[in-house]
C-alpha cells in the first residue's frame, strides 16, 4: 500500500523569544514515500489560521502565507530491514551477550526516523464544512479550558481543513494534484455502518505513543456520500490526520481523523470523527464519487444490524428526544424524562422511513426508577418493524454488548435515518440495575442494549437510562447505566395481552433500595 501512520510537527513560539518555544504536533498519513496529509488543526496556534478561518472555503494561493509558514517535522517508526545483513546480525548477538538484562534497545520503539519538509498545499474541504454548517453548528470543538468561543469558532474552521506537506522539495510551486491523485488511487470507498477499523495516531504528540493502534467500529455515517464518518475507536488530542484503515490482514485506508475532542450540549461526545478521504480527495480532485459501492462490514454481521434497525425507533417530543424499542402491537418502549412534556408536545416516532405520532400509555414519574415509558402508534403503520427479542438469561459482567441510539441526526434527511450503534461491555449488574462502557450520550435514552448470541440473533438485555456526570458537568458517556429487561419485561408482557393499565404502574418500584440506586446524584445524567 505504501502508507503510514506518522507524527507531525514543527517549533513556534508566540514572540521570538527562544526560552518560551513550543512544539506542536499532530498526526499524518506518509505515502509515496515523498508526500504527508495531515489535519488543518495543526495550524491553529498560526496566524495563518485566522486568514484561513476568514477565507471561507477559497483556495489560499497567497506565496507570503506559504513562505511564512514552519518547518515540518515528520516522525515515523523505523522500518524493518528487508535484506538480511549478516555483520549486523552480529553486532547484535555480541550486544545481547553484554547486556545485564533482556532490554532490547534496539527495538523499534526506541529508535524513530524525523524527516523535514514544507508545507506545500492547504485547502478546506466542501464537503466537510457543510457538514460542519449544518450538522456540527452547535458543538464545541476540542478541550473545554481556555476561551471556548474562541477555541470552537476556530476549531470548526479548520474541521474541514488538511494540509499537504512534501518531504523532498523547498518548491511550493508544484504542481499538487499529482500527489492527491495518487492517494486517491490507494483510497478505498467509505466503509458502511458495522465495519471494524483501526486508527493509528500519536496521542499529545507524544513519541512514546508513535503511531499507536486503536481498535473500534464504524457507529454511523453522516451525509449521503458520506461526509463523516463516527467511531469508538478510542483517540486523544494529536491524533487529528491520524489514518483510518479497515480491520483485518489486508487492511484499507478509508479515512483520516479530524477530531478527538468534542462536546455537545455540555456533554463530552465519546465517539471520534474521521473524515472519508476518498469523498474529500474526490471534492478536490473535482471528480465524480466512486461508483463501486462502500466498503461493506463482515457479511456475518449485516444480519445484526439489520435486526437492531428493525427494532429501534427515533422518539421525539417538543425539543427533547430519544430512542425507543419496538415491542410489538404498535408498543414501543422508551425512557420517561424523553416524553417528560407529552402534555404539551406531540409525541413523534420515526424508522425505515416511517413517520407517526404516538400517545403516552404509562410513564413513570418524574425521577423515579425506572424512567420508562409505553408509547401506542398505530400498528398498521409499522408492519415492516419486527418486535424486539428479548433475552431469557441474565446479563453478566465482561460480557461484550451493544447499544443503538440516535445521538446525531439531519432534521432535514430522516428518510434514511438509522440508529447509531456501539460497542462496550457489561460492567456492573444487579437485579434493577446493569452499568455498561458503551459509548451513548444525548439522544441514546430509551435506546436498547444488545447481546449477540453465538448463532448471531440479537437479544435485548436492557434499556438505556443515564450516564454518568459530575457535580463540575463533566459527562461521561463510557460510564452509563440501564434498566434490566428483566426488572419489568413480565409486566409489559402481561399488559400487551390484557390491556389492564393497572399492571403497568408497578413498574415504578417504591422500594427504597432500588430508589437509592437510581438516585446517583449528582453522578446521574439524563440522556
Amino acid at each position: 500500500m505504501g502508507v503510514e501512520g506518522v507524527m507531525v510537527s514543527y517549533n513556534y513560539s508566540d514572540d521570538g523569544e527562544h526560552a518560551n518555544i513550543l512544539t506542536v504536533s499532530a498526526s499524518g498519513i506518509k505515502f509515496s514515500k515523498r508526500w504527508v496529509l495531515t489535519h488543518g488543526s495543526i495550524l491553529s496556534p498560526l496566524k495563518q489560521a485566522n486568514i484561513i478561518k476568514n477565507a471561507r472555503g477559497k483556495p489560499i494561493l497567497n506565496e507570503e502565507f506559504y513562505d511564512n509558514l514552519p518547518e515540518i517535522y515528520v516522525t515515523c517508526e523505523k522500518p524493518e530491514s528487508k535484506f538480511p545483513d549478516v555483520y549486523k546480525k552480529v553486532e547484535n548477538i555480541s550486544r545481547e551477550r553484554s547486556l545485564d538484562n533482556d532490554v532490547d534497545f534496539e527495538h523499534s520503539s526506541y529508535q524513530a526516523r524525523v524527516s523535514t519538509g514544507r508545507i506545500c498545499h492547504v485547502w478546506q474541504c466542501p464537503v466537510l464544512d457543510r457538514c460542519v454548517d449544518y450538522i456540527l453548528y452547535s458543538w464545541t470543538i476540542g478541550h473545554r479550558d481556555g476561551d471556548v468561543e474562541t477555541q470552537t469558532k476556530l476549531g470548526k474552521a479548520l474541521l474541514s481543513v488538511f494540509v499537504l506537506v512534501d518531504l523532498e522539495s523547498d518548491n511550493r510551486s508544484l504542481k499538487t494534484l499529482r500527489p492527491l491523485s495518487e492517494l486517491l488511487d490507494m483510497v478505498e470507498a467509505p466503509p458502511e455502518r458495522g465495519t471494524n477499523i483501526q486508527v493509528h495516531s500519536t496521542p499529545f504528540g507524544c513519541e512514546v505513543f508513535l503511531n499507536s493502534v486503536t481498535r473500534g467500529s464504524i457507529c454511523g455515517l453522516v451525509g449521503k456520500r458520506p461526509s463523516l464518518l463516527l467511531t469508538d475507536a478510542a483517540t486523544a488530542l494529536g491524533s487529528e490526520g491520524g489514518p483510518v484503515f479497515t480491520d483485518g490482514i489486508e487492511r484499507r485506508l478509508v479515512g483520516a481523523v479530524v477530531c478527538s475532542v468534542s462536546w455537545w450540549r455540555g456533554e463530552w461526545v465519546g465517539l471520534t470523527l474521521a473524515a472519508p478521504l476518498r469523498a474529500v480527495l474526490a471534492a478536490k480532485l473535482r471528480v465524480p464519487p466512486a461508483a463501486p459501492p462502500r466498503a461493506p462490514p463482515d457479511p456475518r454481521y449485516a444480519p445484526v444490524l439489520d435486526a437492531v434497525d428493525r427494532c429501534t425507533v427515533l422518539v421525539r417530543c417538543g425539543a427533547a428526544w430519544g430512542a425507543g424499542l419496538y415491542v410489538g402491537r404498535g408498543h414501543v418502549l422508551t425512557c420517561a424524562h424523553v416524553v417528560k412534556h407529552h402534555a404539551s408536545y406531540k409525541v413523534s416516532l420515526y424508522c425505515q422511513n416511517v413517520k407517526e405520532t404516538a400517545i403516552v400509555r404509562y410513564k413513570t414519574k418524574d425521577d423515579k426508577a425506572y424512567d420508562l415509558a409505553l408509547l401506542f402508534t398505530n400498528p398498521d403503520y409499522w408492519t415492516h418493524l419486527t418486535p424486539a427479542v428479548f433475552a431469557e438469561a441474565p446479563a453478566k459482567k465482561g460480557e461484550s454488548v451493544l447499544a443503538a441510539g440516535f445521538p446525531y441526526f439531519n432534521e432535514n434527511n430522516l428518510d434514511n435515518l438509522k440508529p447509531t450503534v456501539t460497542s462496550g461491555h457489561i460492567n456492573n449488574v444487579s437485579p434493577s440495575l446493569i452499568q455498561t462502557s458503551c459509548c451513548v450520550q444525548s439522544g441514546f435514552s430509551g435506546g436498547p442494549i444488545f447481546r449477540i448470541r453465538a448463532d448471531l440473533r440479537v437479544e435485548v438485555l436492557a434499556t438505556i437510562v443515564s450516564n454518568a456526570k459530575t457535580e463540575t458537568g463533566a459527562s461521561y458517556p463510557y460510564v452509563n447505566m440501564a434498566v434490566p429487561t428483566r426488572a419489568f419485561l413480565h409486566l409489559v408482557q402481561h399488559f400487551l395481552l390484557d390491556r389492564d393499565e393497572t399492571q403497568l404502574a408497578t413498574i415504578e418500584s417504591n422500594k427504597e433500595i432500588i430508589q437509592s440506586q437510581w438516585r446517583l446524584m449528582p453522578y446521574r445524567s439524563k440522556i
